[in-house]
């Protein structure tokens, strides 16, 4: 049966239904709706359907998404979870923390790529290897400078303010003479935040006792800083092991080093840093004032006797003086003021002017007691002015004829020697372990007056003894002043 059309109108206006119409109506609306629910039903399951295929195909699509890892920019492997890597970093980085006992990061740029790979396959532990053996860690940290220029890290900026007190420390003299008016390090002592491996912290003793050296003069490596005791910044990592860290560390990592936002080379290059520590000081010193010697002679005395009537003291004064020191070394010294504590006391010494008495016999006796023997081509000729006795070190020397000691003392080539004076003559005993007598000491033929001995240009134990002419002065001027005779013409068998 053909429907009617209906009329729309607007709300309100609708006119009066009729009860024929109304049944009719009823019929018409039924069959509509019968109609209705057979359509939609068909569009539903096919809806349903394409709903489920596409479903299949977005997670069959989504399944070949993967995360690519990279390590500073080279690919080392794919992972299908991101936590994964993010898991293995924290906990990495967690127990460095505890090893080195400082917020550790990583070092080496890590980048998770979600990328669309049909048919790849994941593996996450060939990534989890490769970030074992390849990552690198970093801590935050403060690099020390030198004048703008860097010079070691160091884990707080409170280590500059000890580096500094151990600096000055390091040059302070203890005394009680000493007062400090004055300590700065000369060069611009700086620091600056930073980033370095955590094996490359060194402690402010370290850097101090380095800089100490360096101002020495002798060159600064970082491969110098391990000989340096004290590590504090750094903690014995043989305490773990890589099973308890789960992972194993790189013994050959290359510092690495951020300073003021560019990398620079490793810190195993020459540190040429040196610092100065200037220094002024009071110092207050006591110092000897030589006393003056007076001379007074004595016509009873004989020109070679000399005596002391007053001994000479010395006196002291104190001098305040200012000290300027770089690195311990004087640079300056100003006097500022001088204090006389004791005066010196004047010496008198009083000499003879009456000539020497000749008081020998001419007559020789041997010089050395014992015997020894005269050294074969060590006899008198033109070139050697004396004779050469041999005889063990130690043999009592006897003066050979009574006389005056005119000299007791040493002399170069002639060692321990003494000269006596005996009128006519004079007599020589050279290369003496020890003199036994003093000048102007009257001696008698055959007194003890030195002990055998190698001292000066000796080849061993042995007497030099010579025989000279008085050339009539009576005196003893030089050395080759009085003409040398043959002593053994003076001895008979």
């Amino acid at each position: 049966m053909r429907l009617k059309p209906i009329n729309v109108v607007p709300a309100g206006k609708r006119p009066p239904i009729k009860r024929s119409t109304c049944r009719k109506n009823y019929y018409c609306m039924l069959k509509a709706w019968l109609l209705k629910k057979r359509i939609t039903g068909f569009y539903f399951a096919v809806s349903a359907a394409a709903l489920l295929l596409l479903m299949m195909g977005t997670y069959n699509y989504l399944g070949n998404y993967v995360y690519v890892v990279f390590l500073d920019d080279r690919e080392v492997g794919i992972v299908e979870d991101a936590s994964d890597v993010e898991g293995f970093i924290n906990d990495l980085t967690s127990k460095c923390g505890e090893l080195y006992g400082m917020a550790v990061h990583t070092g080496t740029k890590i980048d998770l790529v979600r990328e669309f790979r049909p048919d790849s396959k994941p593996e996450p532990e060939a990534v989890m290897e490769a970030l074992r053996s390849q990552l690198s860690l970093i801590t935050d940290a403060y690099m020390i400078t030198v004048e703008g220029k860097p010079l070691v890290p160091v884990a707080s900026e409170k280590d500059l303010e000890t580096v500094i007190s151990y600096l000055k420390t390091s040059y302070i003299r203890d005394s009680e003479a000493i007062k400090i008016l004055d300590i700065n390090v000369v060069e611009n002592l700086g620091i600056e935040s930073c980033s370095v491996n955590p094996d490359n912290i060194y402690s402010a003793e370290e850097v101090a006792s380095l800089l100490v050296e360096n101002s020495k003069g002798q060159p600064m490596y970082a491969s110098f800083f391990p000989e340096i005791t004290g590590r504090g910044a750094l903690i014995n990592r043989s305490s773990f092991s890589d099973a308890e860290l789960g992972f194993k560390l790189q013994d050959d990592i290359n510092p690495s080093q951020v300073f003021n936002g560019s990398e620079s080379d490793d810190l195993n290059e020459l540190v040429n840093a040196e610092v100065t520590v200037k220094i002024v000081e009071e110092v207050t010193v006591t110092e000897p004032i030589p006393f003056n010697v007076e001379y007074t002679y004595d016509s009873e005395m004989w020109i070679v006797q000399n005596e002391i009537l007053n001994p000479g003291k010395e006196g002291k004064k104190e001098i305040i003086y200012h000290v300027t020191r770089e690195n311990g070394q004087e640079i300056e010294r100003i006097k500022l003021s001088e204090s006389i504590i004791e005066e010196p006391v004047t010496q008198v010494e009083v000499f003879g002017t009456a000539k020497v008495p000749s008081i020998g016999s001419g007559q020789f006796i041997w010089p050395v007691e014992s015997g020894g023997e005269v050294t074969p081509g060590r006899g008198f000729s033109t070139w050697h002015t004396g004779i050469d006795i041999n005889a063990p070190s130690g043999t009592n020397i006897l003066a050979a004829d009574s006389g005056i000691v005119w000299f007791s003392g040493y002399g170069g080539s002639q060692g321990n020697y003494l000269i006596l004076y005996h009128g006519s003559y004079w007599t020589l005993y050279l290369h003496n372990k020890t003199n036994l007598v003093s000048e102007g000491t009257e001696v008698r033929q055959g007194d003890l007056i030195a002990l055998l001995g190698s001292t000066g240009r000796s080849t061993g134990p042995h007497l030099h003894f010579e025989v000279r002419l008085d050339d009539g002065s009576g005196e003893w001027l030089t050395y080759y002043q009085h003409k040398p005779v043959d002593p053994l013409q003076f001895f008979h068998p």
